[in-house]
């Protein structure tokens, strides 16, 4: 099952962005969403994968990897249209500019009775890697064309797909302003 929440079901002040929004109005979306879903008959096949875009943030003080060097005028992480000397960086072998590494370091959460518990992921990932994670569980193919889903490093570390299928139905009902478990049906 694959959900997508877009902007128009949450108000903006939810959204997470430092410049309007606040941690606890966005946390309470979230968890609501991940309540309701914990609910209903599909949370034994679900995964909630949820990843922040790239403007704004609570997130890091620490720069990420360079991957994709590149030397547009836009491109401004190492100075003005500077990023790395741009190298062969499509599955074609051409160079592919205006994509300037990762940029900063965000969080990517991965909420699911499938997931590893307490577990924490040092696996470099990105945007794109939700995508890589939808084509490889479906058998679906790389996009193609340069997109980066073909370099994109894997979710597969923050899953135990080997794990007792028994287990699978647990829930871990949370309160949305304070995050504290409410009810459970894990003991």
């Amino acid at each position: 099952m694959l959900l997508t929440f877009p902007a128009r079901l949450r108000s903006t002040h939810q959204d997470g962005h430092a410049g309007y929004s606040d941690p606890i109005d966005e946390q309470i979306f979230v968890v609501g969403v991940i309540n309701a879903l914990m609910q209903g008959n599909e949370w034994k096949e679900a995964a909630v994968i949820i990843a922040w875009d790239d403007s704004d943030g609570w997130y890091d003080h620490q720069m990420g990897t360079i991957v994709m060097q590149s030397t547009v005028s836009d491109d401004q992480l190492l100075g003005p249209g500077n990023c790395g000397s741009p190298k062969a960086n499509d599955v074609a072998g051409g160079k592919q500019n205006g994509r300037c590494g990762f940029g900063p370091r965000l969080p990517l959460l991965v909420v699911s009775s499938w997931a590893k518990k307490n577990f924490i992921d040092d696996t470099i990932t990105d945007q794109s890697s939700i995508l890589r994670f939808i084509e490889d569980n479906w058998n679906l193919g790389r996009i193609g064309g340069g997109s980066v889903d073909a370099i994109a490093g894997t979710l597969d570390n923050m899953f135990d797909f080997d794990r007792d299928h028994r287990d699978h139905a647990r829930t871990r009902i949370l309160d949305p302003t304070t995050g504290q478990v409410v009810d459970s049906n894990n003991e």
